[in-house]
C-alpha cells in the first residue's frame, strides 16, 4: 500500500509582529531576528499596530531602564490580554527584561507562550517553527 505525501510548502506561515523597546542593541537583535525569519519564508511585520488571529508577536524587551521596563511589562501585558482575547495567536518575549526576570515573569504572565534571554536566537526561531540560516549571518532585516 502505497501513501501518497502531500506537499506542504503552499502552507500559510503566521505572520510575524516583532515589537522592539529599549535601546539600539535591541534594535539590531530584533532586525538580525526578522531577517532569519524572512529568509524561513514568513511575513513579517515591525511594529504593527495590526494584528491577526494567528500571527505570532514577539517583544524584544528593556530589563534596565524603570521607564523602559515599565513600558515593556505593560507591552507585554496588552498582547497577553489580545492572546486571551483570540486576537493573536501566540506570544513570546526575549530581551533583557526576559533575561533577568525569567521566573517571575512566568509565574506572573501565563499567558506568554515562551520567554527567551538576549543570547536565544536560534532557540526563538525554533519556537517559532524556523530555521537558523548560517548563510544569513550578519543580514538584517532594517527598520530605520
Amino acid at each position: 500500500m502505497k501513501t501518497k505525501i502531500s506537499n506542504t510548502n503552499h502552507l500559510k506561515k503566521p505572520r510575524v509582529n516583532v515589537v522592539t523597546l529599549g535601546c539600539s542593541k535591541n534594535i539590531y537583535d530584533s532586525e538580525i531576528l526578522m531577517g532569519q525569519l524572512q529568509g524561513n519564508r514568513f511575513n513579517v511585520v515591525h511594529e504593527s499596530e495590526k494584528v491577526g488571529r494567528n500571527d505570532i508577536v514577539v517583544i524584544n524587551t528593556c530589563g534596565f531602564i524603570d521607564n523602559a521596563k515599565q513600558e515593556s511589562i505593560d507591552t507585554i501585558l496588552q498582547y497577553s490580554e489580545l492572546k486571551e482575547q483570540g486576537k493573536v495567536g501566540k506570544v513570546i518575549v526575549t530581551g533583557c527584561l526576559s533575561e533577568r526576570y525569567k521566573p517571575e515573569l512566568e509565574a506572573e504572565m501565563p499567558n506568554v507562550d515562551a520567554f527567551f534571554g538576549t543570547n536565544n536566537l536560534q532557540e526563538i526561531l525554533q519556537n517559532i517553527g524556523a530555521d537558523y540560516k548560517y548563510e544569513l549571518l550578519g543580514e538584517r532585516f532594517l527598520t530605520t
